[in-house]
């Protein structure tokens, strides 16, 4: 875990790539890839889904430098027990680690703010809001290229305008629609934990959070919408309503949601395109 992103070996390959196994309330997994290493952000998908999709990238479980964990919520989580056996070391906030049970020496402490450095990427754990013990996003930088990684946050604030504006590929929570949500079959307890600030973002709110982020920043840059609640949101809905934001700041940011059990890819060395990402999303 001591590869920089400007060790002699890698540095004429910026190259970055990312893959979805998964985003919701079934599961969360996010391989993160470069040329000297890789790492995985959360392991909540079931571990057969994690070793397939890692197989399928030319990589097995114990070639990840580390499995970085954003909470210990079970759809975050799933597949720690199998990981650990496997000998990945797992990073994670202090609160993470004792919520989650990782045992201290199976696992590197991080605390939100400070940059740290793994599989030529720089990264920095940021705070986030949401009903967990210590819980955090990843923004993952590599020579100009960014990741920000946010799948639940109750509310977005200013820390995260300028993660968002330095990354290339931005994930982040679009977990409902708030009209399904008010309307829809929830119990009145889980409606108002899912609405408060250490619940999960609206479309509409991860819409505004990314059109204020982005307001006057030429760059093109993909985002994909993750979280997305089952029973309360839908996946065009999602997309419409953060795109009609973006369009009122002209981002010209490519918007698609993630599918809760199926993997998608970006590569840092591929023009993103509104073709290219309903390809990915047709498999």
């Amino acid at each position: 875990m001591t590869s920089t992103p400007t060790d002699p070996e890698d540095r004429d390959d910026p190259g970055v790539t990312v893959v979805s196994f998964g985003s919701g309330s079934s599961g969360n997994a996010i391989l993160v890839r470069t040329p000297v290493g890789a790492l995985l952000v959360d392991c909540g998908v079931g571990i057969r889904t994690i070793t397939a999709g890692l197989r399928a990238q030319g990589i097995g479980l114990r070639d990840l430098d580390a499995v970085l964990v954003t909470h210990e919520h079970g759809d975050h989580v799933r597949s720690l027990p199998q990981v650990l056996r496997a000998g990945v070391p797992i990073i994670a906030t202090h609160g993470t680690q004792s919520a989650a049970r990782i045992p201290a020496a199976a696992s590197v402490r991080i605390v939100a703010g400070t940059t740290f450095h793994a599989a030529g990427l720089a990264v920095v754990p940021l705070t986030v809001s949401h009903d967990a013990a210590e819980p955090c996003g990843f923004l993952l930088e590599r020579q100009g290229i960014g990741v920000l990684v946010v799948t639940d946050l109750g509310q977005a604030d200013d820390g995260l305008v300028e993660p968002i504006r330095r990354s290339t590929l931005i994930v982040l929570e679009a977990n409902h629609d708030e009209a399904m949500l008010r309307a829809g079959p929830y119990p009145a307890h889980l409606k108002r934990r899912v609405l408060s600030h250490r619940g999960h973002l609206s479309n509409a709110d991860c819409g505004l959070t990314l059109a204020e982020s982005l307001r006057g920043a030429p760059e093109r840059r993909t985002v994909w919408l993750a979280h997305l609640s089952e029973t309360n949101n839908r996946p065009e809905l999602a997309r419409r309503t953060v795109e009609q934001h973006l369009a009122r700041v002209s981002s010209g940011a490519v918007v698609a949601p993630l599918p809760r059990r199926s993997s998608v890819r970006w590569c840092s060395t591929e023009r993103p395109s509104p073709t290219a990402q309903l390809s990915m999303f047709a498999s």
